[in-house]
């Protein structure tokens, strides 16, 4: 396997006083370009777009560095990394620049971007959203990645969302994100009409819904949409990686019921076997939904193990991961005929999948019809 390219920090981070940071950040380029004066590999100073990551605790930006030392050698960026501890009781804000470069090829340039670092602890952290709006590198777009609990009247998710281009959350993050899908729901249809929106959960689905397309591309099989009166998908957790795969089987419910016109009879509910169900219908034939956590298999994080759907006309179709998640074992039976087949695919790391995200700017109303579906 290719080593994955990432980026490197230039110097340590510079702590700095936060009215200060742009000055520094001035500083910064001049102290790299002085420098690089004579050496083979130039410094040349990039930016597409403002890259905002906000977390709860002021000890997770440093779990977030991997992330963005892999996202912007294909998407140079203004990064603020923000952490805020809104519980601590002495208010607070610390602030540390620095520039962040991919390694550059032989004879290349380097291209560095900027990198701040910004720690709110107490009241202070309502400053945050004026200070990033205060630094934005302008005509780029700005996207904002939400990795915390949602909570639609946040002052600083709220504040944040009105400069951002594009706001993504991760409830792939949540072991319960029921009530946090919901909330995040009404914030999306809040305020999508001047941002658009995006899940990481949603991201992680877009193979599956790929194969799932494919089963039924056949024009002999689409006859078995129509007629399906039972899905059961299966998801697994984990917790190093924190990751679970509840989010992802919602929303593939969702994509599910929107896609083949389903209409709600009884919402999702938990049963006494931990297993979650809902009933839709089509005309008159009613539709079963099962949503069953099991064991995750192999080291990879939690997510969809497999997706079975029946239909009244004799077929059925699986799809299971392997452990390793490197492939996905596609089973039919049509009538008495069973088939099998392997398809490869790609696990893909949180980077990757921000990476993707960060190319999208415009609404995706496909995702945004599918969490619709599920906050019914």
């Amino acid at each position: 396997m290719a080593d994955i390219q990432q980026s490197i920090l230039l110097d340590a981070p510079k702590e700095v006083d936060v009215p200060a940071i742009e000055r520094e950040l001035t500083q910064l380029w001049k102290k790299a370009s002085d420098d690089s004066d004579g050496s083979s590999s130039p410094v040349v100073r990039a930016c597409s777009l403002n890259f905002i990551v906000f977390s709860e605790g002021v000890d997770t930006a440093s779990g977030l560095e991997e992330i963005v030392s892999q996202v912007t050698v294909d998407h140079p960026s203004r990064i603020f990394l923000v952490s805020a501890d809104r519980g601590a009781s002495r208010a607070a804000m610390d602030a540390w620049v620095s520039a962040r470069c991919s390694l550059p090829v032989p004879g290349g340039k380097q291209v560095c971007c900027e990198e701040i670092n910004l720690v709110a602890r107490g009241t202070d952290a309502r400053k945050i959203p004026s200070v990033i709006t205060s630094l934005l590198v302008p005509d780029v777009p700005t996207i904002l990645l939400w990795k915390a609990s949602v909570h639609p009247r946040d002052s600083v998710l709220l504040s944040v969302t009105q400069i951002a281009d594009r706001v993504l959350s991760d409830s792939s993050e949540d072991v319960h994100p029921l009530e946090s899908l919901v909330a995040w729901g009404g914030f999306v249809d809040e305020h999508r009409d001047r941002t658009a929106f995006g899940d990481m959960a949603w991201t992680h689905l877009d193979q599956w819904r790929t194969l799932l397309a494919q089963v039924f591309q056949p024009v002999e099989l689409r006859s078995h949409l129509t007629a399906l009166d039972a899905v059961t998908i299966e998801y697994s957790s984990t917790e190093s990686p924190g990751h679970s795969g509840l989010s992802q089987a919602l929303l593939c419910a969702g994509w599910l019921a929107n896609s083949l016109h389903w209409v709600l009879v009884h919402p999702i509910r938990g049963k006494t076997d931990g297993a979650y169900a809902a009933t839709f219908r089509v005309d008159e034939k009613a539709i079963s939904l099962k949503i069953v956590e099991t064991t995750p298999q192999g080291k990879r994080p939690g997510g969809i193990e497999s997706i079975t759907l029946r239909s009244t006309n004799g077929g059925e179709f699986s799809l299971r991961t392997s452990a390793r998640g490197d492939c996905v074992l596609l089973a039919k039976t049509v009538g008495e005929v069973p088939q099998s087949s392997v398809e490869s695919v790609h696990l893909q790391t949180e980077a990757e999948l921000v990476s993707r995200e960060m190319e999208v700017l415009h609404h995706d109303s496909s995702y945004e019809s599918s969490l619709t579906a599920v906050v019914q």
